[in-house]
């Protein structure tokens, strides 16, 4: 019976990974004064083995995790240097095994300014550094402490720089950003846990870890064709709890390294497909997961 507990215990801390980071939500490219794009995309996300602490572990009794998303993507040009990005997330995630309810709906919207400081020009090749500042919410109140919660439920500042260098259609990106969480409300009461994780305003708030974010992308870019290929490394930067029993979701400290790869394809006029891959390579408290998107994009 105890390890029959145990175990429940123990599926009931998977942490699942979230689709919104995947690749993080900008690259280097400014839209440009009153010129605007909308993507709607669909991606899978699965896995069938997750990291607790940074131990690969499968249990049949979890099987495999499926995550499915419908995001749209906004991007407008509020002048020549300055963009505004927004991005919401539609969400369904179940496992093949256990007796875990799906969860389903949106997760967090997240809005960001975009600013090209500065530009630098030589010969056929640019050089341009800009700053970017995001805030991230819940859309709704959806559970946030279970196995396949939509998200971690916390509101997020986001800040990042990038530099961005382009030659002919060849480009390089470089950014490194810091996210900051807020604290979150559990949605259960847990007894064991690690007592620095609570957040000293509340008895039911527990704190959520920041992170800090690098990601490299490079590849091909035409006015028809866009191809990449990046890597992503997300790094807790503040103290977190590892899966176990008893820990809630949110005080995990989460990070992971993930590659893959875009194409973007214009068909006619302002109308394009685009299609990505990625997959996780390594990680802490999170899924060990593959994801395939494709979607269709609107605009300039």
């Amino acid at each position: 019976m105890q390890q029959r507990i145990r175990l429940i215990l123990i599926l009931l801390s998977v942490q699942l990974p979230l689709l919104t980071t995947a690749q993080g939500l900008m690259d280097g490219f400014m839209k440009g004064d009153r010129k605007a794009s909308l993507a709607v995309t669909y991606s899978q996300e699965t896995y069938d083995t997750y990291y607790r602490g940074t131990t690969p572990f499968r249990d049949p009794n979890l099987g495999t995790v499926t995550t499915q998303a419908i995001n749209l993507y906004g991007v407008y040009g509020l002048g020549y240097d300055l963009d505004l990005i927004v991005s919401a997330p539609y969400i369904r995630t179940e496992a093949s095994a256990g007796y875990q309810p799906k969860q389903e709906g949106f997760q967090d919207v997240t809005a960001a300014l975009r600013w090209e400081a500065f530009d630098y020009k030589f010969g056929n090749s640019r050089l341009s550094w800009l700053f970017a500042l995001g805030y991230t919410m819940p859309i709704q109140n959806y559970v946030n402490d279970n196995i396949l919660a939509l998200g971690q439920g916390s509101k997020n500042i986001d800040g990042r720089t990038m530099l961005h260098y382009k030659s002919g259609g060849f480009f390089l990106t470089g950014q490194a950003g810091y996210i900051r969480r807020g604290p979150v409300t559990l949605d259960r009461i847990v007894n064991v846990y690690d007592p620095s994780q609570v957040n000293p305003n509340s008895g039911m708030k527990v704190n959520v870890p920041d992170v800090t974010e690098f990601i490299v992308r490079t590849g091909y870019a035409t006015k028809r064709v866009y191809v990449d290929v990046w890597g992503q490394q997300q790094t807790p930067y503040a103290a977190g709890t590892d899966i176990g029993p008893g820990i809630p979701f949110p005080t995990n400290a989460i990070g992971f390294r993930r590659v893959g790869g875009t194409l973007f394809l214009r068909l006619v006029g302002r109308l394009g497909l685009n299609f990505g891959y990625s997959t996780t390579l390594e990680g802490q408290n999170i899924g060990k997961s593959t994801r395939l998107s494709g979607g269709i994009i609107i605009g300039n």
